[in-house]
């Protein structure tokens, strides 16, 4: 694992970030994650797990199920969640999210995925794949913007060399909530739900200039989230069945 990922796994275990709170509780309370009811939840591109403990020890009668596509972040992941995790009820997958088993279509109620949907050149073809499982919700936070205009940001990054190159190559997209809305509609999930995340912390700027949110405060006390030099308008985002 380079220094960078495992920075970022770690990160996720050792401090729940100030959104997975916010996401998670607005899934509560749309009644989502209950634990009245025998659910199995996805967390695709789990990472090392954070997110599916932090979700797993709120709620002991949920399963969750956390797939990604690095060996390195599931075996280490699992490890953690073997000591952490409050209730037994959580566990990672190695998996890609274009090459996903059939056995699991039909095994989730629902899939939740962080903060990676703006990483992918075809954001509906990265849709598709979630919706071939056939669950009757999908969650995600990403980057969105109220009208119908897309972005596809695509960056460089010469601090994190990659591949035999020195620098690796990511992709920072904003989706139009109109486009996301009709493709949705279009793949049998017509009830569609938004939410700005307007941060209620401060965040330090990196010293070394690095990718990493941070914020800055308006005049009228709402905070901007910024990484490196590009804003970041993140939305949650739930579609029903």
């Amino acid at each position: 694992m380079n220094k960078h990922a495992e920075e970022y796994i770690v990160g996720q275990l050792e401090r729940t970030y100030r959104s997975t709170e916010v996401f998670v509780k607005w899934l509560e309370g749309k009644g989502l994650l209950n634990d009245d009811k025998n659910l199995k939840i996805l967390d695709m591109a789990a990472g090392g797990g954070g997110n599916v403990l932090y979700m797993a020890n709120r709620h002991k009668n949920i399963q969750f199920i956390g797939m990604d596509i690095s060996k390195e972040f599931v075996e280490f992941g699992n490890e953690v969640l073997a000591k952490r995790s409050r209730f037994d009820n959580c566990s990672l997958l190695e998996g890609d999210w274009f090459h996903i088993d059939p056995k699991w279509i039909g095994a989730f109620d629902g899939i939740v995925s962080f903060q990676s949907l703006l990483m992918f050149p075809d954001y509906e073809e990265a849709l598709g794949k979630l919706i071939e499982l056939q669950p009757e919700w999908i969650a995600l936070t990403s980057l969105f913007y109220e009208g119908n205009i897309e972005y596809t940001n695509k960056f460089r990054n010469y601090y994190r060399p990659s591949g035999g190159k020195d620098y690796t190559e990511c992709y920072y997209n904003i989706h139009s909530t109109i486009r996301f809305r009709k493709y949705m509609e279009e793949c049998g999930y017509p009830n569609v739900d938004f939410m700005p995340f307007e941060i209620d912390i401060d965040l330090p700027k990196r010293d070394d200039m690095d990718i990493g949110t941070y914020t800055v405060k308006t005049v009228d006390g709402n905070r901007i989230q910024i990484s490196a030099g590009m804003m970041m308008p993140w939305y949650f985002v739930v579609a029903h069945k």
